[in-house]
């Protein structure tokens, strides 16, 4: 049996205090949520938004840059 593997899988099945499993889908699209509605000026109260939600929206941006850089220098529009 390999232990590692079933403490990251019992890890991934734990809530946190959204409801949700944190690092899945949901779980990012409700803090990605939050962030731009902070970001255009909403008040959401004294939640914090995890540091991984940020650095998967910078890593996206960062793959959208780069695509966009390839593109350019093979000629094709965006």
């Amino acid at each position: 049996m390999n232990l590692s593997r079933r403490i990251k899988k019992l890890e991934a099945a734990r809530i946190d205090a959204t409801g949700l499993v944190p690092h899945s889908e949901a779980w990012f699209a409700f803090y990605e949520d939050k962030l731009f509605r902070l970001m255009n000026g909403e008040d959401i109260g004294n939640m914090q938004i995890p540091i991984a939600v940020t650095d998967r929206i910078i890593a996206e941006a960062d793959r959208a840059d780069e695509a966009a850089a390839v593109a350019r220098s093979s000629g094709r529009s965006e």
